[in-house]
């Protein structure tokens, strides 16, 4: 293994096998993005929304079932009694006499009175009655084709919150990943100032050395330990913001691990055209279309002849009247033919048709939108590529010039500045490889968002 690797990994990989006193445990990328995924409310809704879809898609089949309904009805009467007196029977010279209330006398036809007592009168009726829609101008049919893409947006809708988790913890993981290297990379900084410290305090004891150079060499120590305290501080907010996205308490310390050194080359083969036929955003404007067309139509249902059928099982019962509890059955058929509205059906139709003409503009401006996100992450990973192939080749660079001025510096060849100098850059050189592979990293997840490729498995 090389020297500059061995620095890197010096540097940047945190062991798996590090554990720290207090028994911490070590958090890798997938755990993470796992407790992130089951704590995060947002996508707690969106999978109770998929089941809320679901259940809509449930209802809209029972639209094709029968309707099945049973009544029963119980009246007590509180009229008063009737009575009708009784007497002979009025006569006419026709008919038409009688109808116009022309009578000529009195027949030897007796009718006998009548009393109808009401003071303990019931009335009970019940039934039962089907109702099954023949034809009611598609809408049917086209309210549960609009359910069964509710629960595909809902399902949508879940994959793009799932992705916007993943890339926003991704990106504290890495973020935590690089402070914590950062760390590292400060304390092995401060040592090596340290032995430059020890060195020149010896050679100034000797007399070797003014004691400018040895305050100079303190400077550079304070600076860096000043350095090292605001990159622990920073740790502490990464730790608390990476906390706070997978449901652990705020102040729990964490331990991050990277265990890979290399970062995996990124193919941009077809991306653009991947996007466009994988981006859930997309998709979700493409079914909100087809929601648009769907409304379309059941609105028109509206102004088309309507057809269903009934039947019905029913019984009256009225006491000291109709006593007969025999059932009776009655089967009927009903149509409805809308004739004129005023203009009501050109005009929603007229809306109906703009409506879908929206959705049809932002599925193309969705599409351009994705378009170019895809091809402004694919600059910003080869610039991040490029950036690591120049830092490595600065850390071979540095590390050679650290080698050459340490050694001229102990024959009296360079100064101590020179000697700061150079330490500092390497530490520069070693800060820029850490954090152009943690950005690299990040953008890795970010390609896999913008491609449609970030999804729960299984979906």
């Amino acid at each position: 293994m090389n020297r500059v690797i061995k620095n890197i990994l010096s540097v940047f990989v945190l062991s798996i096998a590090m554990v720290n006193a207090f028994g911490q445990e070590v958090m890798t990328l997938e755990a993470c993005r796992k407790m992130a995924i089951e704590y995060n409310k947002e996508l707690k809704n969106a999978s109770y929304k998929k089941q809320e879809a679901i259940a809509q898609q449930k209802v809209a089949r029972t639209a094709f079932l029968p309707a099945i309904k049973a009544d029963a009805t119980f009246m007590m009467s509180a009229m008063d009694d009737i009575n009708i007196p009784g007497g002979f029977l009025p006569t006419a010279s026709s008919a038409e006499s009688a109808q116009r209330g022309e009578f000529t006398g009195l027949s030897n036809v007796y009718s006998p009175g009548m009393s109808l007592e009401f003071d303990n009168l019931n009335i009970i009726s019940g039934g039962l009655s089907v109702t099954q829609p023949i034809y009611a101008g598609g809408k049917i049919a086209n309210l549960n084709k609009q359910a069964n893409l509710g629960v595909e947006i809902s399902n949508l809708g879940y994959n793009l919150k799932y992705s916007e988790i993943i890339e926003l913890t991704d990106k504290a993981y890495w973020k935590l990943v690089m402070i914590k290297s950062n760390i590292e990379l400060a304390e092995k900084y401060i040592e090596m100032l340290t032995e430059v410290e020890t060195q020149i305090t010896e050679m100034y004891n000797l007399g070797l050395k003014p004691a400018s150079e040895k305050l100079r060499v303190r400077v550079q120590k304070n600076e860096a330990e000043l350095q090292l305290l605001r990159v622990q501080n920073g740790l502490k907010v990464a730790q608390m913001y990476l906390n706070r996205i997978i449901g652990r308490d705020l102040n729990a310390p964490v331990n991050v691990v990277n265990n890979e050194l290399n970062v995996n080359l990124i193919h941009f083969e077809d991306a653009v055209e991947t996007a466009l036929s994988e981006r859930n955003e997309l998709k979700i404007r493409q079914r909100q279309i087809e929601l648009s067309k769907y409304e379309k139509k059941i609105i028109m249902a509206d102004y088309l002849p309507q057809l269903g059928i009934s039947a019905k099982y029913s019984n009256l019962y009225v006491n000291d009247i109709i006593e007969n509890n025999d059932f009776k059955f009655m089967l009927g058929a009903q149509i409805k033919i809308p004739l004129f509205q005023w203009g009501q059906g050109y005009q929603k139709k007229k809306i109906a048709n703009l409506k879908i003409k929206q959705a049809q503009t932002e599925l193309t401006n969705t599409a351009d939108m994705v378009s170019l996100e895809v091809l402004q992450v694919k600059t910003k990973i080869n610039e991040a590529s490029e950036t690591i192939k120049i830092a490595k080749q600065n850390i071979t660079e540095v590390e050679e010039s650290l080698a050459e001025t340490k050694a001229s510096f102990e024959v009296g060849l360079n100064s101590i500045t020179d000697l700061l100098n150079s330490q500092a850059d390497w530490q520069k050189a070693q800060s820029q490889l850490i954090s152009a592979v943690a950005h690299y990293k990040v953008l890795q997840t970010i390609w896999e968002r913008v491609t449609g490729r970030l999804n729960p498995k299984g979906l």
